[in-house]
């Protein structure tokens, strides 16, 4: 009976292991799909990974909505030209995932080209078996 009970625990133990990295790995793709999402302008799919209660913090302390950030993205006086994920690691507890992400990002804006480093940090949470991006804060690292 002992012996059952520990296999037991081993195979309980492995599956959750298993499900904790399936949804590191979906959240780490919803991140990449909204850093991309930016240079292709494509708000279909940020509006997908988005809550309909996102409030995003921009380096200046300013706070954005869904609906302000997918009306932002479509701005002509501002044009994402390139973006990368440098880094990404997700920690998870139980429906919430935190990402801690840096990218690098190149932004046309007013005839101006700039290159900057941003850092920040996003909140998931779990709803229906799907995670929604439901908070964000982000930090500029520097810009040339």
């Amino acid at each position: 009976m002992k012996r059952f009970l520990l296999i037991l625990a081993i195979v309980l133990c492995g599956l959750n292991c298993f499900a904790q990295n399936k949804d590191a790995e979906a959240i780490k793709k919803l991140n990449a799909d909204w850093i991309a999402s930016y240079v292709t302008r494509d708000t279909a799919k940020m509006s997908s990974i988005f809550g309909n209660d996102l409030v995003l913090i921009n380096p200046g302390g300013k706070k954005y909505h869904k609906k302000d950030i997918l009306k932002g993205v479509m701005s002509p006086g501002q044009q994402y030209l390139s973006t990368h994920v440098d880094s990404a690691d997700v920690r998870l507890f139980g429906t919430i995932g935190i990402i801690n992400a840096k990218i690098s990002a190149t932004i046309k804006a007013e005839g101006k080209t700039t290159t900057s480093k941003v850092c920040y940090m996003d909140v998931y949470e779990k709803r229906k078996g799907r995670w929604y991006a439901v908070a964000a804060h982000v930090t500029l690292l520097g810009a040339n």
